[in-house]
């Protein structure tokens, strides 16, 4: 529906704790709206970002609480008629729109730049923020996850003329499959990478590569794209001169090369069209955030900001909340990662064995989403040869997908045909008890995965 943002004075967001509709919400409240919201009792790692904003919220659904009257009510993509909420707003014809075309009219108020890809988007959203704000630019921006310590937040609507957005491809909503980030209006886009993703709405690789292109077509004047993808050196048609490549593969326009791990980060050179272009540092970890950065520094580069203060302001990054959180407790490295697709997961551990080349290394991974878990069995059993111990905890159950018949338990036995130690370990609490007799100084925990999993670290580190 069209909506005037400019005529609402109360907005109600349901499923508020959500990590792009808390953000959006917070959006609004920054541009002066009245904001409320609703969602589960069960605390989720966005509530200090609502509470510091003091936002409004209900912990629970029920019809009842639209009585505090909104002019337009936002809808999570997880919700849908089986929702008292959502229910009662279509029977009273409330105004009402998803969380995705909210970022959609936004976007169309901004020389809007579109982060996108199956990984790395939210580390590239926030870094590209970062370094616009450090600019002296003062973007918007919206980022999916809870917060990013150097920015202090995880969205803001700012006074400059950018807005820095990460686009999901995932589906607008529980009667809608189109991507997201069709609903944008991107002037440059970004895409880090394409592989199959989100079984349950895209049935094989080439929905999701037609998704892709979509957005290629959409974008106005840039896409970067990661040329190391087979997908997207697919998409990218001969006669697209809008779209250029870079990755750590010479035949990209942009390369990074002579990459070296160090303890504290990543140290890596640039080149365009094999002319060298600087060397840079960043406090990030893996190859991965390498290319992160390299899609970063172009798009600053194209947005006319210097090249020393983005090569400076990568130094000072600090990264994403739960994108390779690094705690210590009693001598025991905890390591937090969102990485919840096979890829992720064998990349980031990779990156974690590299930092600690001589520690024993144990990885507590949460499958988030059956569907995925079934689909891409065989890679995730095949994702975790950097580690030496791994312990796998029951399947995250997403609110927006049916019932599958697979459990981790299916997980652990395709898992021990390709590691020999690995171990069942049931619920979250379960996990944390056969941990805590294993701690012992020099150890690392990582824990990972897009559900809750980091429950695991902060009751080890709480004890």
């Amino acid at each position: 529906m069209s909506v005037d943002l400019s005529k609402i004075k109360k907005i109600y967001f349901i499923g508020i704790k959500g990590v792009a509709m808390s953000g959006l919400a917070v959006i609004c409240r920054q541009r002066g709206l009245a904001v409320a919201g609703s969602d589960v009792a069960e605390k989720f790692i966005t509530d200090k970002i609502l509470s510091r904003e003091s936002i409004l919220i209900f912990e629970d659904f029920n019809r009842q609480n639209l009585d505090w009257q909104p002019d337009l009510v936002v809808i999570g993509t997880s919700w849908g008629l089986d929702n008292p909420e959502v229910k009662a707003v279509f029977e009273k014809n409330i105004p009402h729109l998803t969380d995705s075309e909210l970022r959609g009219i936004l976007s169309s108020e901004k020389r809007t730049i579109a982060v996108t890809g199956v990984h790395g988007k939210t580390t590239t959203t926030a870094l590209l923020a970062y370094i616009f704000r450090q600019a002296g630019l003062d973007p918007s921006y919206l980022v999916g996850t809870a917060t990013i310590p150097s920015l202090g937040g995880n969205s803001a609507w700012g006074q400059g003329q950018h807005f820095i957005v990460e686009g999901d491809e995932y589906a607008r909503s529980q009667t809608d499959t189109a991507p997201k980030f069709l609903d944008l209006e991107p002037v440059i886009s970004i895409i880090t990478s394409v592989e199959w993703e989100h079984v349950d709405i895209y049935k094989d690789l080439a929905a999701i590569e037609g998704a892709f292109a979509k957005l290629i077509k959409k974008t106005k004047e840039l896409v970067v794209a990661c040329g190391d993808w087979s997908s997207i050196r697919k998409i990218i048609a001969p006669d697209q001169p809008k779209v250029i490549t870079y990755g750590l593969e010479k035949h990209n326009l942009w390369q990074a090369y002579d990459v070296r791990p160090e303890f504290s980060g990543m140290r890596f050179k640039v080149r365009k069209e094999n002319v060298d272009i600087e060397e840079f540092f960043i406090s990030l970890f893996g190859q991965h955030n390498v290319l992160n950065a390299l899609a970063a520094i172009i798009v600053a580069l194209k947005e006319n900001i210097p090249l020393e203060k983005i090569r400076l302001t990568l130094k000072e990054f600090t990264g994403a909340e739960r994108r390779f959180d690094v705690s210590e407790k009693s001598g025991v490295v905890f390591v937090d990662d969102y990485g919840h697709h096979p890829s992720e997961i064998k990349t980031t551990l990779e990156a974690v064995r590299h930092r600690y080349p001589e520690k024993i290394i144990y990885c507590v991974f949460q499958p988030h989403m059956a569907s995925r878990t079934k689909a891409l069995l065989d890679d995730f059993a095949q994702s975790f040869s950097s580690v030496d111990k791994v312990i796998l905890a029951d399947i995250f159950a997403s609110a927006r997908e049916i019932a599958e018949e697979i459990t981790s338990q299916d997980l652990t036995t395709a898992t021990k045909k390709f590691h020999n130690d690995v171990v069942y370990g049931g619920d979250l609490n379960q996990v944390i008890d056969y941990l805590r007799p294993l701690l012992r100084q020099g150890i690392v925990i990582v824990t990972m995965g897009a559900g809750d999993v980091y429950r695991v670290r902060d009751k080890l580190t709480q004890d």
